[in-house]
């Protein structure tokens, strides 16, 4: 699976994005055609935007979320299903 990220937040500098119990490819600005790195977290700034490639061996719910409590506490987490 693709997924397209950016930090579109106006007031907050920095955001991230977390996927657990799997790893994902992350591409920054989706410039390059190699992968950056091989992670489950990142952390964006203002702007800033890239791709993650995932891949899920396995079916089940795949939580995912902010890395701040602040924006995790107001929802910004969501889940994967994969069947």
């Amino acid at each position: 699976m693709r997924i397209y990220l950016a930090n579109i937040l106006e007031y907050d500098p920095i955001n991230s994005f977390h996927l657990h119990g799997n790893f994902f490819e992350y591409f920054p600005t989706g410039t390059r055609l190699e992968p950056a790195d091989f992670t489950d977290t990142i952390s964006q700034m203002q702007g800033q935007r890239g791709i993650l490639e995932v891949r899920f061996p396995h079916k089940g719910m795949f939580m995912f979320h902010a890395h701040k409590t602040e924006f995790a506490e107001l929802g910004w987490m969501g889940f994967f299903e994969v069947a």
